[in-house]
């Protein structure tokens, strides 16, 4: 049961090359394949979070740019096959990187399985919902040179 006092906060990072490909990693204990990103360690802020998750994650060291969107996950609910009983708030920010780093990336071994660049559409189809949700309206806010918002897979105005 949710405790009320608090919430989590996690972060991610939306890179996509000139030919729109989107940098995904495969998750291990998931299966699934979603954007580089994690929780934030106490005191950190979610862009602060974002930045060193894809250190972490990928190796990559980017200039971090706008937030594309921001979730939030109610209490009390399943995350795939991860219950979560506090709310969640993520946050997905624009890193933009140098092409030259696109050969250097690298995964940290036990946590992801690898990584890969997919079109929007294709990379989509290989997450969970919660995620897909998340990554559907990222995509649209990278775009249209705005900013989303979900509750839950909702995307709202």
């Amino acid at each position: 049961m949710a405790t009320g006092d608090h919430f989590l906060v996690g972060a991610g990072v939306f890179v996509q090359r000139d030919d729109g490909r989107v940098l995904l990693v495969h998750h291990a204990r998931t299966g699934h394949w979603v954007i580089p990103g994690g929780k934030a360690e106490p005191g950190e802020t979610p862009r602060q979070c974002a930045v060193r998750e894809a250190r972490e994650e990928t190796g990559l060291d980017g200039r971090p740019g706008r937030l594309l969107a921001i979730q939030h996950l109610t209490t009390n609910r399943h995350w795939g096959s991860k219950y979560i009983a506090d709310p969640y708030e993520l946050f997905v920010f624009a890193l933009h990187v140098d092409p030259d780093q696109h050969a250097s990336i690298r995964v940290p071994d036990g946590e992801l399985l690898g990584w890969d660049w997919f079109t929007p559409d294709h990379g989509v189809k290989l997450m969970d919902p919660t995620n897909a949700a998340l990554f559907t309206a990222t995509v649209q806010a990278a775009a249209n040179g705005t900013c989303a918002y979900l509750e839950d897979l909702q995307a709202l105005p």
